[in-house]
């Protein structure tokens, strides 16, 4: 979902190679070439993009097959970092695309600074992603986020199009009204990298999202209303419902006080980030 957005805001300014697990993407890509993560050797890929920049947003994020699967979660997720490290000169800029998952279930509004401390197989693949990062010398930017939007294709259902299509077809769906979080959606999360992460000498950990919390329940509902679908559909639940559910915290919220004063930049609130979504959404359909 991310890479797919990625390319297609930044092909009109950068030179773009992107690199996935199919021979074909469901998005239109100028240079692509079918890779395995999973694999040590990265010299072919390295050798055929030769990137000043590597925008990592390749990730395994169903929790529940991390979970089953930590071997190849930890190998995607973290692992891949000292490979493209290995691989690339000092002069190559990474930046990881993280997540809040790293963080404990019962820290809010979570800082940079913050410990980190996951209780999760998907959190602790991203924070080793990070450790890889932060013990180099490269140049690197961090970003932990929360995104929302739609798939460039139809192979896969993103969260909102399971919201929408759910609607649409007249199904009840449950949204947890015990789950907060700070989402922005994949436009506004490239447009920040494009504008501000890229073209600045910048290095660190920076919490990139909304600046607005709401629940899962509450976005729902305002999604519904934005695009006119009935909202009666959408039931209330509770996360601590789910027992069989991956370990995730109930409050996914992040700080992103420090971006916004470091770079004087104002992130959307959640009305921006369902505008944004509804225009997104006409745009594709």
């Amino acid at each position: 979902m991310l890479g797919g957005c990625a390319v297609m805001q930044l092909s009109g300014k950068f030179d773009v190679y992107a690199t996935g697990n199919s021979n074909l993407p469901d998005y239109e890509v100028k240079n692509y070439k079918p890779f395995n993560l999973m694999q040590e050797d990265y010299a072919e890929l390295i050798q055929w993009s030769n990137p000043n920049v590597i925008l990592h947003c390749a990730a395994l994020t169903n929790g529940n097959y991390c979970d089953k699967n930590p071997s190849e979660a930890l190998n995607v997720n973290g692992v891949t970092l000292s490979k493209f490290l290995k691989h690339t000169d000092e002069s190559v800029k990474i930046i990881y695309i993280s997540t809040d998952a790293v963080f404990e279930s019962n820290l809010k509004n979570a800082k940079e600074s913050d410990c980190l401390n996951p209780e999760s197989v998907y959190g602790k693949s991203k924070e080793l992603g990070e450790f890889f990062l932060r013990q180099s010398s490269r140049n690197y930017c961090i970003l932990r986020t929360t995104i929302v939007g739609y798939n460039t294709g139809n192979i896969r259902q993103s969260f909102v199009e399971w919201i929408i299509n759910s609607l649409k077809n007249e199904t009840e769906i449950g949204l947890f009204e015990d789950v907060w979080f700070n989402p922005i959606t994949t436009r506004s999360l490239i447009k920040e990298i494009e504008e501000n992460i890229i073209p600045n000498d910048i290095m660190g950990i920076y919490h990139l999202s909304g600046r607005e919390v709401c629940t899962k329940l509450e976005f729902g509902q305002k999604l519904a209303n934005a695009l006119e679908l009935n909202r009666n559909y959408i039931k209330s639940n509770s996360i601590l419902a789910f027992k069989d559910r991956a370990k995730r915290s109930t409050d996914q919220s992040i700080s992103v006080l420090k971006y916004c004063e470091e770079f004087k930049r104002e992130l959307p609130d959640i009305s921006q980030t369902i505008n944004e979504l509804k225009n997104m959404y006409y745009e594709k359909y």
